[in-house]
C-alpha cells in the first residue's frame, strides 16, 4: 500500500509539473507573437528602470518568469525570460515595446498563473546571467533570442547586488522537462546530464511529459 501510495504522489507531482510547465509556455507563446513584431529601441537600454519582476515560482519550482521594463514617456521596453535555475537555464526570452497604457495588460497575461515579487535590476541581471553559466556549464545554450533580449540590461551591474541565488537542488542538477519536450528530446538531456554528472546519480529529474509515458521513460539508457 505505503509503495503504491508513493508511486501515485509521484505521478500527481509529475501531473501538476507539466501543468505549471505548459501554462507558463502558453503564456509565454501568446505574449511573444503579441510584442515579437515591434521590437525595441536601442536607446531604451538607458530609459529608466520601470519594473524588476521575479515570479516566486522559480523559489518553488526553479522555473518561472522574468520581467524587466523601462520607461520612457508614453513608450515601454520590455523584455521577459522563462528561466530554469534547476538546470536548463534561460529556455525563452524576447523583447517589445508597447504603450504605457497596454502594459498593464501585458502583465496580467502572467500574473493569472504566476506571483511576482520586485527587486532590485542588478538582481535580476544577478539571477538571469547565474542561471545561464549553471546552464552553460552544463552544455546548455540559452534560447537564441535571448541575445537580443538582453540588450534591455544596458548598464546594470550585477556586483552591485549582494543577494545570493541557488541553483540546482540540494547540489544537484535538476531538470524537469518541459510540455513540449519530444522524447528524443528528453532522452538526449538525461544522456547529457549523465555525461556531465558522473551518471544518473548525479542530478535529480521529474519527468512531466504527455501522458502514455511508462515509468521506465525515466531511466536515462
Amino acid at each position: 500500500m505505503a509503495i503504491n501510495q508513493r508511486k501515485r504522489q509521484r505521478q500527481l507531482a509529475r501531473k501538476a509539473a507539466q501543468a505549471s510547465a505548459k501554462a507558463k509556455a502558453t503564456r509565454a507563446s501568446v505574449t511573444r507573437r503579441a510584442v515579437a513584431a515591434l521590437g525595441f529601441p536601442l536607446s531604451a537600454r538607458t530609459w529608466p528602470v520601470h519594473d524588476a519582476l521575479i515570479s516566486d515560482a522559480i523559489q518553488k519550482t526553479r522555473q518561472g518568469t522574468v520581467i524587466l521594463s523601462r520607461k520612457s514617456g508614453e513608450s515601454i521596453a520590455v523584455a521577459v525570460f522563462l528561466v530554469d535555475t534547476g538546470c536548463m537555464g534561460i529556455k525563452s526570452a524576447f523583447g517589445g515595446s508597447m504603450q504605457a497604457a497596454a502594459y498593464g495588460d501585458f502583465l496580467a497575461r502572467f500574473r493569472v498563473g504566476e506571483n511576482f515579487v520586485q527587486v532590485r535590476p542588478e538582481c535580476l541581471r544577478k539571477l538571469i546571467e547565474g542561471a545561464l553559466a549553471y546552464a552553460a556549464n552544463l552544455g546548455f545554450l540559452p534560447d537564441p533570442d535571448y541575445h537580443s533580449a538582453k540588450a534591455l540590461f544596458g548598464d546594470l551591474d550585477s556586483s552591485d547586488c549582494v543577494q545570493e541565488f541557488d541553483f540546482g537542488e540540494n547540489g544537484k542538477p535538476f531538470y524537469v522537462s518541459g510540455p513540449n519536450d519530444s522524447p528524443a528530446r528528453i532522452r538526449a538531456v538525461m544522456k547529457q546530464l549523465s555525461r556531465k554528472c558522473g551518471g544518473p546519480e548525479g542530478f535529480h529529474f521529474m519527468i512531466a511529459s504527455p501522458s502514455g509515458f511508462s515509468d521506465d521513460f525515466m531511466e536515462t539508457e
